[in-house]
């Protein structure tokens, strides 16, 4: 399946430091997708999240490493691979809101942790970024 342009969510490096997140820590909630993000801040450990609202599917792997999703990309991506990156015109978002029979506006997410050397792709309606209370 064809991925299409991206464009960028946002960057979790505008408040990560240089050296990256400490872990990633995936759990579902109901039909949602909590990603947390704890990192390094001047006072201690600070977590951020990423809640993927209504995540009917995500793919978790190491990178570098084999892809296990048919997806290829024809046109060049700006983004950078640390951000949080949406697909548009992406086929497989596509066909996840043909299935819901456009009950549900499935968009098509990936982010690359770099220090945690992971790579994750996420169908959802959307997401939104919280702190999250120590």
């Amino acid at each position: 399946m064809e991925i299409g342009r991206c464009a960028t969510v946002l960057d979790p490096y505008d408040w990560l430091p240089g050296y990256g997140e400490s872990g990633v820590e995936l759990c579902t909630q109901g039909a949602d997708l909590s990603v947390i993000i704890p990192y390094d801040g001047e006072s201690g450990e600070l977590k951020k999240e990423l809640l993927f609202r209504h995540a009917v599917a995500f793919f978790k792997a190491a990178c570098p490493g084999p892809s296990m999703l048919d997806m290829k990309c024809s046109v060049s991506c700006a983004a950078s691979m640390s951000s949080l990156i949406e697909y548009p015109d992406s086929e497989a978002a596509k066909a996840w809101r043909d299935h819901f029979q456009g009950l549900f506006d499935i968009k098509h997410y990936s982010i690359f942790f770099m220090s945690e050397n992971v790579i994750l792709v996420v169908f959802a309606e959307d997401v939104v970024l919280r702190d999250v209370a120590a």
